[in-house]
C-alpha cells in the first residue's frame, strides 16, 4: 500500500528507461523526440559552461570518508528566498502510513551537508557535499534531459537550511557537470550530476563520503534526507524514523522503501558505516535519489529508485571534485 502525493506536472518519456521533465522549467513543452540510438559512451562527462572534466587515470580508491568539518559560517545574515514549494520536481511515493521525521534544526552532521537546491529562488531539488565547494544531485536537477534538453539556470545552495532558519547562508553555482547518458539520452540509468560552487561552505559544514563495490547491494541498510515540496518551503526531512534497505540491485540503480516525495531528487541514499567498513567510513553515499513509482516496469513499478554509484561515477565525482 502507498499514497502518492503530486507536488507538481511531471513529464516522462521513454528511452531505454525514463526521461522526468521539471514543470518549473519546461511548463507547457512537450516531451522531446527520442535519439536515434543510445550514445557509444554514456558515462563520457560534460558540463554547463562546456569545459568537461574527464578522468585521467582510474582511481584507485574505493571510497571516500566524510569528513566533519568546522570554522567560520558562511553569510550567516543570507535572506532565505521565497517560492513556493509546488515547483520542486520529481516522482513521490509514500509507502502505508507517512513515518517521515522532520530534522530540525539541521545544523548537526549529516543534516548540515545535506543541501535544499532552489532555481530562481524557488524550490528545486535536493543534493548532498562531497567535498569544499561541490554538491552530488540528480541529473535532471541540474539539466532536463536528452538532446534536446537545456542545463538549468538561476541555482543556489542552502546547507543545512530549516525553515527560514539559513545558518550557513547559501552558494551560487559556477558549473554544472552531468554525463551523455542523461544530457544526451535522456536515460534514467544515467541520471546523476553534480554543481560546483562559488564557496567552500563544506569546510564549515563538512560532507558526505561515498564508495563503489560491484557486488550486489540487496539488503544495504539506507537512509535518505531531503527537503520534500509537500512540507513547508525550506524544511529538511528524512524519509523514514528507521532506516530501511535495498530491495532491489541492479548495475546502475538500486531500488527500495524509503519514503520519499517531489524535491528529494537528489538526495543521498546513505547509511553510517562504521570504523573498519571497507572503502567508506562514516556517513558515506551509495547512490543519488531520483524517482519514485510508478513508472514502467517492475521493478520501477514498486520501488522508490536512485542512481548507483559504480565505480565509472565514483571517477567522474572524483574528477568533478578536483577541478578548479
Amino acid at each position: 500500500m502507498y499514497v502518492r502525493r503530486g507536488i507538481g506536472r511531471v513529464g516522462l518519456r521513454s528511452l531505454a528507461a525514463a526521461l522526468l521533465l521539471s514543470t518549473a522549467a519546461l511548463a507547457g513543452a512537450t516531451a522531446p523526440a527520442s535519439a536515434a540510438k543510445p550514445s557509444a559512451r554514456p558515462e563520457a562527462p560534460t558540463a554547463s559552461d562546456g569545459v568537461n572534466v574527464s578522468v585521467a587515470a582510474r582511481a584507485s580508491v574505493r571510497g571516500e570518508s566524510s569528513f566533519a568539518g568546522n570554522g567560520k559560517v558562511l553569510d550567516p545574515n543570507a535572506t532565505a528566498p521565497s517560492g513556493a514549494s509546488n515547483t520542486a520536481i520529481g516522482i513521490e511515493s509514500i509507502y502505508g502510513p507517512d513515518n517521515r521525521i522532520r530534522i530540525s534544526p539541521a545544523t548537526s552532521f549529516p543534516a548540515r551537508a545535506v543541501v535544499q537546491i532552489t532555481r530562481n529562488g524557488a524550490a528545486h531539488c535536493t543534493g548532498w557535499l562531497y567535498g569544499p565547494d561541490i554538491v552530488a544531485t540528480a541529473g535532471h536537477c541540474v539539466h532536463s534531459g536528452g538532446s534536446s534538453g537545456s542545463w538549468y539556470s538561476g541555482l543556489a545552495v542552502w546547507p543545512g537550511r530549516d525553515g527560514s532558519s539559513t545558518p550557513y547562508g547559501s552558494c551560487t553555482v559556477r558549473r554544472m557537470h552531468s554525463v551523455t547518458g542523461w544530457t544526451t539520452d535522456g536515460n534514467e540509468e544515467f541520471d546523476y550530476g553534480a554543481l560546483k560552487l562559488n564557496c567552500t561552505i563544506g569546510n564549515t559544514t563538512g560532507w558526505f563520503g561515498y564508495w563503489w563495490q560491484s557486488a550486489s547491494l540487496a539488503g544495504t541498510s539506507t537512509l535518505i534526507n531531503g527537503y520534500p515540496g509537500d512540507k513547508p518551503f525550506g524544511q529538511q526531512w528524512r524519509g523514514d524514523s528507521v532506516s530501511r534497505t535495498v530491495a532491489v540491485s541492479q548495475t546502475n540503480q538500486i531500488f527500495y522503501t524509503n519514503d520519499t516525495i517531489g524535491g528529494m531528487s537528489g538526495s543521498a541514499v546513505y547509511q553510517n558505516r562504521a570504523a573498519g567498513s571497507s572503502f567508506c567510513v562514516g556517513y558515506c553515499s551509495m547512490a543519488i535519489h531520483a524517482y519514485g513509482f510508478p513508472h514502467d516496469a517492475y521493478p520501477h513499478n514498486t520501488y522508490n529508485h536512485a542512481t548507483r554509484i559504480t565505480e565509472a561515477r565514483f571517477n567522474n565525482l572524483q574528477a568533478w571534485k578536483a577541478a578548479a
